[in-house]
């Protein structure tokens, strides 16, 4: 799949956050009640998957093959680390073919706008996830959960 086809999908889901349909307008309760960011995930990865048929689209999915995905990271950008003190990653959306072989399509970090913390290991771990897994296309979402504005969920920066 081209990067173009990749930044026009999901720039089309992203953008449903603004619109009225009711499937959106779930999305704009989704965010105005300021649920966690894995509800948000979850929530965009549900119109991901009818835009990548082909694809399996998980949130949350930490397996290359049966195994944890682990990367080569800084110690502070790990999500958690194994007894051994390997370091274990769960991206917050992934387009794939799952099993070790891939491919591997999308991979995307979001962020809420009340998060203060800085976008670097987001950042660090989705440039990772390129060069160490082969993952085609990268993105940061930033999802606006501040109340008194509007609901959005949009491209913060593509790797």
């Amino acid at each position: 799949m081209s990067v173009q086809k990749v930044f026009a999908a999901l720039s089309n889901e992203t953008s449903k956050c603004k619109n009225s349909s009711k499937a959106t307008r779930q999305s704009a309760w989704t965010f105005s009640i300021v649920l966690s960011e894995r509800c948000i995930t979850f929530r965009l990865a549900m119109y991901l998957q009818n835009t990548f048929p082909e694809c399996s689209v998980d949130a949350g999915y930490n397996r290359k093959g049966a195994s944890p995905k682990t990367l080569r990271l800084p110690e502070q950008c790990a999500n958690y680390r194994n007894n051994d003190g390997d370091p274990f990653v769960v991206p917050d959306i992934i387009a794939h073919q799952r099993g070790a072989e891939g491919p591997n399509v999308l991979v995307l970090e979001l962020k809420k706008t009340t998060n203060r913390s800085p976008w670097d290991c987001d950042r660090e771990r989705i440039r990772e996830f390129r060069e160490q897994l082969n993952y085609g296309s990268a993105a940061l979402i930033e999802c606006e959960t501040r109340r008194g504005h509007a609901t959005a969920a949009t491209i913060a920066a593509w790797l």
